[in-house]
């Protein structure tokens, strides 16, 4: 039966599919409510692969420019600016990237484009991805690509006047660069700049995994500090069922009839998953294409996640799969990995590993030692002889795709 699957594992989920996160969100508005009054705010959101820090932007960027309502109230329209940064990125690629992206966005914005004539000249430089520029430009040194990008932005926050509340800057994927990019010495210079110049309604935010603060750091030591930092952790139950529930009332829309899903069926995905909302799409996604009655229950939850192809094989192919199999040769090793796993990322001793599977002292040690060389465990430092997995969802995807569906759900 051909249907519209309203789950997007893999993908930033839309507004209509949104759940959760209403203390970031409340944070969020906080910092654009700031920032529209001239007491410009900046944030970071870090997180795990799949926590939805991407989602989060994507949200509040419609929040920002107006086309979503605040949860508070307040009214917002600013002009939004995103770009999302590659491994291979430099610092000038940064640069050119946000300016390529303003140009872009003005461009496309017809009352924009009608206020900001005198600053157009400025803003046409910056062509698209910043790719077309002239040998001039080629050949400026860092310092003055920034200056000439900050003095673009002032001079186009100043001809929008009031018609807008000032410019938000996303910057998605902000780990992937390394840390010879610079990226922590742009945000703070490039802040710094514009405060000076007396620019108070720009607002810069990022996403990027957890070690994207020590990358900023490396890069200039204060960077983090200008930033409002938020860490996602997974969804609580009542927000997982709600993202289900969310995406059953898109399938109705779309498909012009109800599929229904048994509360069991919303408890076992919202247990597999533990909270991380891929996790949710993708097992979500997959009881959906199992289900032939329009009403989603236990066994079509079981078969999409267990299948060949289904929800567990997808999230190992695209998430652990080098961690769990690919790295590592020895059947003990993994059970390592699964009794570690039993504690999320709470750290263990190599005592209780030993005390748990039974391994022999020399295949436990050489084992502890391949697994930490290759991080897929990580020591605690300053303690001998204790280690954690790298992270939660590591540890979900073990407990889950190790074990066997459940016969109930309580939590």
């Amino acid at each position: 039966m051909k249907r519209y699957n309203p789950f997007k594992p893999g993908s930033i989920v839309g507004p209509g599919m949104f759940s959760g996160r209403i203390e970031e969100l409340n944070i969020l508005e906080r910092v654009l409510f700031q920032t529209k009054n001239g007491n410009p705010q900046h944030f970071l959101i870090q997180g795990e692969r799949g926590i939805g820090k991407s989602s989060l932007l994507f949200y509040f960027n419609y929040v920002a420019s107006g086309e979503l309502e605040s949860s508070s109230g307040d009214s917002f329209k600013f002009l939004t600016v995103n770009i999302e940064l590659e491994p291979s990125n430099n610092y000038f690629d940064i640069i050119r990237k946000v300016g390529a992206e303003l140009r872009r966005v003005v461009a496309s914005n017809q009352r924009a484009m009608e206020l900001v004539k005198t600053a157009w000249d400025f803003l046409k430089r910056w062509e698209v991805l910043g790719v077309k520029y002239s040998e001039r430009d080629r050949a400026a040194e860092p310092h003055e690509l920034l200056d000439e990008l900050t003095h673009t932005v002032e001079q186009t926050v100043s001809a929008m006047g009031t018609e807008f509340d000032g410019i938000l800057i996303l910057i998605d994927e902000a780990d992937k660069p390394p840390p010879k990019a610079n990226l922590g010495e742009f945000i703070k210079i490039f802040t710094e700049r514009l405060t000076k110049r007396g620019c108070n309604k720009v607002s810069l935010g990022m996403a990027g995994l957890s070690g994207v603060i020590r990358k900023l750091r490396e890069s200039h030591e204060s960077s983090p500090r200008i930033f409002e930092i938020l860490s996602l952790e997974p969804l609580l139950k009542n927000e997982r069922v709600q993202v289900v529930r969310r995406g059953l009332a898109i399938s109705e829309e779309k498909n012009g009839y109800k599929t229904e899903i048994t509360p069991d069926a919303e408890n076992w995905i919202s247990v597999f998953s533990e909270g991380y909302p891929h996790f949710i799409q993708q097992f979500a996604y997959s009881a959906f294409e199992e289900d032939n009655d329009n009403n989603i229950d236990t066994d079509d939850v079981g078969r999409g996640a267990l299948k060949e192809n289904g929800a567990f094989q997808q999230l190992g192919l695209k998430y652990f799969h080098e961690q769990y199999y690919d790295q590592i040769g020895a059947d003990e090793y993994r059970d390592v990995l699964r009794f570690m796993a039993s504690h999320i990322d709470d750290y263990v001793t190599k005592q209780d590993i030993r005390d748990a599977t039974g391994i022999k002292e020399t295949t436990l040690t050489n084992a502890i030692k391949a697994l930490r060389d290759r991080k897929i465990i990580i020591p605690m430092e300053g303690k001998k002889g204790v280690y954690r997995l790298p992270t939660k969802s590591f540890a979900v995807w073990i407990k889950s795709f190790t074990g066997s569906p459940p016969t109930s759900v309580t939590s």
